[in-house]
């Protein structure tokens, strides 16, 4: 050989380079620190293995510091992994990986994994063998248990197995020395805290069935934050006063009647306690003694009055006891340090005289109540900066509000005033101001003061005309006799296409204002992200409106509108459709390239058919075609319709469940109702999610047994089909879902919908149209 002739570089194995590699996959190779480090990025390719060179070439195996493999279809990844020695960072998030391999866990630099949304069932036992692992997330799986040596892992901070199906735990779950999150899992209990090396911090367990705190859970000293919001808890042990360095505890969203006396003696450590949404009827006498507590939620329980020495809780900067049975709001003007206080949805008639006495509040809520008379003396808080009290029975704001103030938000909705102060200059520090829902027929002239005013609600009055503040971004016109740009050239409508306006407006509501015809101005605002024309007698959405290409939002529903146009695709960033309680009679091409779509509403309109590329719409989570006329559901790959979580269809003519529609593994409601479909597939047991399903009112003649299995169903609803037996383990479904099979008939039929004579009306079977317009009660 020559010794002029180029060494030829391997690919792979020993001395092989990264610029031997073909261009196709170097361009997935991302140089940092003068190239002495790589980042492998196969991000969002869609791939679903990485090319083989990638895993045997020397160079690559050396340098790279981080692998970016998320959002792909990666089924499995290579044992050879663990040859990366110098990986710090792995993201496989949002792929189909049922496994990890145990070879992971010996890249001895890893400091973080994430492999959530995936399909795992298990985490390799080898992750105490990972010396550097800090973070680990592998939330969203169907992890059914902990690895056993999780205790062992030396390096571990935080360890993310939220929303998995993780029935049980050990106790050595409070030898972690980490924070472990065990949210929206299926625990039922936790284990018995007999421990003798406590090193768990941090524990989060909401949203599970837990009914029972262990009685020795004091023994976990170790213990500083504990959320065990949204459970089945009735009480807490008396023993979690001894939980000497506990400072933060959320038992929101239970059925506790009241808290132990005990909780006060955690008066050197509790700082945040959030017992919202219970059923607490009384506090502890002694908690008082909570003298580091600077926040307090309570609200949504049945508390009648507070304890006479709860305003010594001198370090208080946050109260909420909105939604209880208070009366008084009396001794509340003693917290000299609180900053924001809740008082919403009790039952007070008057505030306090001395709210003056705060020194430090900065926002007040008092809606919901049944308060007449906003206090003179409310202007004497000098710090406040936000006061609500809709929903009460206001009927005039003191004249003296804002004075010696910058209040920036207030919100006095649903009250019954019939104008506002005449000189709005003390109030010229708004940018909050909702007045919707009063008896206001007219806006006062010093009104354009209001030079910060970003947000302005006054739906629901009886204005026909208002001045517009120029630093307006939201406005809500809805059900106002506003004169309209079609009668009225100096319109409000005609005025907010105007520049100074127009470049700015983000959110727009105009609802119900007998609009026959979208506003031409409208078009202009290209900053809108929110549109609400719900409600009025609107036949064409114009071509230029589709023009917003920023818009999220888009109501729409309620009007005459017989199609949406193909044009509705330039919305790209729409997030939002509403369209039901129309005419619509076809499913617009045009949505199927709106990739962002999160939540469609057609129900209620006259469509037959969805095209065949519906699939397309990979990022939808509610959707919702009943009420319509449909016949079938395209075959089309509902599986890239996995985030879908609320499909209803109900009151259509399907008769056949498509081949994939149980590839839908996130779904949670799933109506099918007053249809003509004759079974249910057996892979039904796909949707490992499903809460609800009401197959009721069709022509189903037997149920899989796998419906049975469905681990999450809590209502089922089969009645009115025509089914004989049913599934043998139906008796052990009852015991734990609501289960309705109700009024079976062997002869049930109905008549094909192609047979109606002309001018006819298909109805369900309590004579109702199956189009109906008015509004479904179960909605």
């Amino acid at each position: 050989m020559s010794k002029d002739k180029e060494e030829v570089i391997p690919i792979a194995g020993p001395g092989s380079r990264i610029k031997a590699l073909a261009p196709t996959v170097r361009k997935h190779l991302l140089y940092t620190d003068e190239n002495l480090k790589v980042i492998v990025d196969f991000s969002t390719n869609g791939v679903k293995v990485f090319p083989v060179e990638i895993w045997k070439n020397e160079e690559v195996q050396n340098k790279a510091v981080r692998f970016l493999g998320e959002n792909n279809r990666l089924k499995k990844l290579p044992k050879t992994i663990s040859d990366f020695d110098n990986l710090e960072f792995i993201d496989l998030r949002n792929n189909s990986l049922g496994a990890l391999p145990g070879t992971i866990f010996k890249i001895k630099a890893l400091k973080e994994l994430q492999c959530g949304n995936n399909g795992l069932k298990s985490l390799p036992a080898t992750i105490n063998k990972a010396p550097s692992l800090e973070y680990l997330y592998a939330q969203n799986n169907k992890i059914k248990a902990l690895p056993k040596t999780v205790n062992k892992c030396p390096a571990l901070v935080l360890i993310d197995l939220s929303d998995n199906v993780i029935r049980s735990v050990k106790k050595t779950i409070y030898e972690v020395g980490a924070t472990l999150d065990l949210s929206r899992n299926r625990l039922v209990e936790l284990p018995d805290a007999n421990v003798k090396n406590p090193a768990l911090k941090k524990l989060l367990v909401s949203g599970n069935s837990i009914s029972h705190i262990p009685d020795n859970i004091n023994n976990v000293l170790t213990l500083t934050y504990l959320d065990i919001s949204d459970n089945d808890l009735t009480e807490l042990p008396t023993q979690i006063g001894y939980l000497k360095y506990l400072h933060y505890l959320n038992i929101s969203k239970n059925k506790i009647d009241n808290l132990p006396e005990e909780i006060s003696t955690l008066h050197f450590a509790l700082t945040f306690l959030h017992a919202s949404d219970n059923q607490i009827k009384r506090l502890p006498k002694e908690i008082h003694q909570l003298q580091r507590l600077q926040v307090l939620e309570l609200a949504d329980n049945q508390l009648e009055k507070l304890p006479e020495n709860f305003y010594q809780l001198k370090n208080i900067k946050r109260l909420d006891v909105s939604g209880n049975k208070l009366t008084t709001a009396a001794g509340i003007s003693k917290l000299k340090m609180v900053e924001h206080i809740g008082l919403a949805r009790n039952s007070l008639t008057v505030l306090p005289e001395d709210l003056p006495n705060l020194k430090s509040l900065i926002s007040l809520d008092v809606s919901g109540n049944y308060i007449k008379v906003i206090p003179e003396n409310l202007h004497k808080v000098g710090t406040l900066k936000s006061f609500k009290a809709n929903d009460n029975k206001i009927s005039n704001i003191p004249e003296s509000l804002g004075e010696n103030q910058l209040i920036t938000e207030l919100c006095v909705s649903k009250n019954r005033l019939q104008g506002l102060p005449q000189d709005m200059k003390k109030l010229r520090s708004l940018e909050i101001f909702e007045l919707a829902h009063n008896e206001i027929n007219a806006l006062p002239k010093t009104f354009d003061f209001l030079k910060f005013l970003r947000v302005l609600d006054v739906a629901g009055n009886s204005l026909t005309e208002l001045t517009l503040p120029k630093t307006l971004t939201s406005l809500n016109l809805s059900s106002n006799p506003i004169s309209l740009p079609s009668v009225d050239p100096k319109s409000v409508l005609t005025i907010l296409g105007e520049r100074t306006w127009a470049s700015q407006m983000t959110v727009l509501e105009i609802e119900a204002i007998n609009l026959e015809e979208v506003p031409s101005t409208v078009s202009h605002m290209k900053l809108l992200t929110k549109l609400n024309l719900r409600s009025n007698a609107l036949k064409v959405i114009p071509d230029e409106l589709c023009r917003l290409r920023i818009l999220e939002e888009l109501d729409v529903s309620n009007n005459e509108l017989s199609d949406l146009p193909d044009s509705i695709s330039n919305m790209k960033n729409l997030r939002k459709l509403n369209a039901s309680e129309n005419k619509i009679q076809h499913f617009s091409s045009g949505l199927c390239l709106l990739h962002q779509l999160e939540e469609i509403n057609l129900s209620y309109n006259n469509i037959m058919e969805l095209p065949e590329n519906f699939g397309e719409l990979n990022k939808m989570i509610r959707l919702d075609l009943s009420n319509n006329e449909l016949m079938s559901l395209p075959e089309d790959r509902w599986d890239v319709l996995a985030s879908i979580v609320f499909l209803d269809v109900s009151k259509n003519h399907i008769n056949v469940v498509p081949t994939d529609l149980p590839y839908l593994y996130r779904i949670q409601v799933l109506k099918a109702a007053c249809n003509d479909l004759t079974c249910l597939p057996a892979d039904i047991i796909k949707m490992t999610g499903l809460e609800v399903l009401d197959v009721s009112d069709n022509l189903l003649e037997s149920l899989p047994e796998s419906i049975c299995k469905l681990p999450t169903l809590t209502e089922l609803n089969v009645s009115d089909n025509k089914i004989k037996s049913f599934p043998n383990k139906i008796e052990s479904l009852k015991q734990r879902c609501t289960v309705n099979v109700e009024s079976q008939s062997a002869y049930k039929q109905r008549d094909p919908p192609d047979t109606l004579k002309a001018g006819e009306v298909q109805t369900d079977n309590d004579g109702s149209p199956r189009s109906s317009k008015k509004i479904d009660s179960e909605k």
